[in-house]
């Protein structure tokens, strides 16, 4: 799983920033604030030691650990999150998140603000988590319709012996969009809710500044907490961390999320030129950020990547969760009445799902296809699935939770972009540069893990024509200089039920992993900058889990597909090497 790495150069460590408020008092104390970003569930972190041996990496037992430990030395400290703590894992997903606010009580949290993802279980789901918190949402710019009322408190103050810090809270306005757009609608269609800063970036920039001018003489300092990020969608819709700090004055510091940047310290001029914190720890609680305010009013921030101390309430709590999970996950969610494919059904040492399409890539890209059109009721055009991404088989009989994360350990995010056809075709012919060649270590066809496995499309590869992929020295992506290897593309047109011809020119929506989409990952470059649709719609072998318990009496095969409901829709689960919707041309004999 790939994450994205800072945007900016690292400036020097600690810079001086000014008081924003007009307290007098000069004998000032020290200042932590603890923070996380993007958990989305991963409470089961694991590492090995230097030994192999498998042990607990960071969780939220080793941050309430930290945050105690700070405490028991007599430090005033804060502990804080900025949005995106549930969705994105088995974890958050089982129980629609019910178990996380227990966890995230226990520790100690002390404020947050929401991510898009926290309103994934609905509006019904997001009330639930404000309820039963011990800690409050803010957000400045979540508002009710039509009056545009605040839904949460836009800030939160707090005060350590006479010095006062005031969070403002700051949701991505891209928060509809990348969850549910209904979730914020009524029966009719008419949506109740709103973020401030989609269509005109202007109303955000004006809605945090209308809160810190609220706050800014009742405070020391003012600390934004944003769940918006610093990646290319943001920046270029004007409403990134980076645009925010810029366009207002009196923000202190800026504890951001959303774009999963490792921004351990950086300062960013505000609109009088003043220099503005700003961090944000990544994601999946790979890191925990610390802020301190020092006694002068200096701002610094650094990562913590792992603590020994555990808090043994919170533990007690993980564990229990871990292991209902586990336990849960080792029960029937289907049964398999033929063998699902990773290797040579007749050679079975043989792995081909990164050279020949399979029974299985086929239902695991034809999952996500399901899930995004008839269980999420939007629209898709394709789903591309990487061979590399399908590390093994299951075998015909009764299928777990285990046997489908087997298949997909990696738990990657499927996302949702709009590209233009011409991408898509290079993505493939990327991942079939070395078909039609052998490799005479293993014995079998060479083997490419980003060949790309199609769900929604049907294509054909020439391997008589020489692979003219060309790359950068990080292997990404850059131009196809020949003729396309990649031939007589169709994609399946839900209006007439059929099988039509491919168009480069024509935008169509893609589903797939962040890892691919996102991430470049495999080199798929192609797609950076390309518009987001929706991020974090589920992790893939939970969408795996669902499609294959939606078959009738949830027997995998073909009479019972749900895909059957998309008429003249080509699919055979019950064929090891699939529908034939990727054809082979002029493969060297015995290929």
């Amino acid at each position: 799983m790939m994450r994205r790495v800072t945007l900016l150069a690292l400036l020097p460590l600690m810079l001086p920033l000014a008081s924003c408020g007009n307290n007098a008092k000069t004998d000032k104390e020290e200042i932590t604030i603890v923070y996380t970003n993007d958990i989305h569930g991963y409470i089961d972190n694991t590492t090995k030691d230097e030994s192999g041996t498998e042990k607990d990496a960071l969780r939220l037992s080793k941050v309430a650990g930290y945050v105690e430990a700070l405490k028991k030395q007599g430090k005033n400290v804060l502990l804080i999150d900025v949005g995106d703590h549930v969705q994105g894992s088995i974890y958050g997903a089982i129980d629609k998140g019910e178990d996380m606010i227990p966890i995230m009580n226990a520790a100690g949290y002390d404020l947050a603000t929401p991510g898009n993802h926290d309103f994934d279980f609905g509006m019904a789901g997001f009330n639930r988590f404000v309820s039963r918190a011990c800690f409050p949402y803010i957000s400045c710019n979540f508002l009710s319709l039509p009056d545009q009322s605040n839904v949460l408190s836009p800030y939160k103050i707090f005060e350590f012996n006479g010095t006062k810090i005031g969070f403002v809270g700051i949701s991505t306005p891209e928060t509809i969009t990348a969850s549910t757009p209904s979730f914020f609608q009524n029966d009719k269609g008419e949506f109740v809710y709103t973020f401030l800063g989609y269509d005109d970036p202007e109303k955000l920039f004006q809605s945090v500044q209308r809160t810190i001018d609220e706050i800014k003489g009742k405070v020391d300092y003012v600390v934004a907490l944003g769940h918006l990020g610093v990646d290319m969608t943001a920046r270029k819709a004007r409403n990134s961390s980076l645009d925010v700090i810029a366009n207002t004055t009196g923000i202190s510091a800026f504890i951001d999320g959303h774009s999963h940047t490792v921004m351990e310290q950086e300062f960013v001029k505000n609109k009088d030129k003043k220099d503005c914190l700003l961090t944000q720890a990544g994601c999946y609680l790979e890191a925990f950020g610390e802020v301190t305010i020092s006694k002068d009013g200096v701002f610094s921030s650094r990562l913590i990547h792992d603590y020994e101390e555990e808090n043994e309430t919170v533990k007690e709590k993980e564990r229990a969760l871990i292991s209902r999970v586990r336990e849960q996950m080792g029960q029937r969610i289907a049964t398999i009445d033929k063998p699902l494919y990773v290797n040579d059904a007749s050679l079975p040492s043989q792995r081909i799902i990164r050279a020949r399409e399979t029974n299985l890539a086929d239902l695991c890209s034809d999952c996500m296809y399901w899930y995004i059109n008839d269980k999420k009721q939007l629209s898709c055009d394709l789903t591309l699935v990487n061979g590399g991404g399908i590390r093994t088989g299951i075998d015909a009989g009764e299928a777990t939770y285990l046997n489908v994360q087997s298949v997909h350990p990696f738990g990657n995010q499927v996302c949702l972009l709009k590209t233009k056809g011409i991408n898509i075709k290079n993505a493939i012919e990327m991942g079939v540069n070395v078909i039609g060649e052998w490799d005479e270590d293993w014995d079998c066809p060479a083997e490419n893990g980003g060949f790309l496995h199609i769900a929604g499309m049907k294509y054909e590869i020439d391997a008589s024509i020489p692979s003219s992929v060309k790359t950068d020295s990080n292997g990404m992506f850059l131009s196809v200089d020949g003729a396309y290897r990649v031939k007589n593309l169709k994609i399946y047109d839900k209006g007439s039920a059929s099988y039509v011809d491919f168009d480069e020119e024509k935008e169509y929506l893609v589903g797939g992993s962040n890892y691919l989409l996102r991430n470049s990952g495999n080199g798929l470059s192609m797609f950076a900058g390309a518009e987001s649709i929706l991020d974090y719609i589920d992790a893939d072998y939970v969408i795996l889990a669902e499609y294959m318990k939606s078959f009738v009496d949830s027997h995998v095969n073909n009479v019972g597909a749900p895909i059957k409901a998309h008429a003249n829709y080509e699919y055979d689960y019950e064929n090891p090497l699939g529908s034939n919707r990727i054809g082979y041309l002029n493969l060297p004999e015995g290929q």
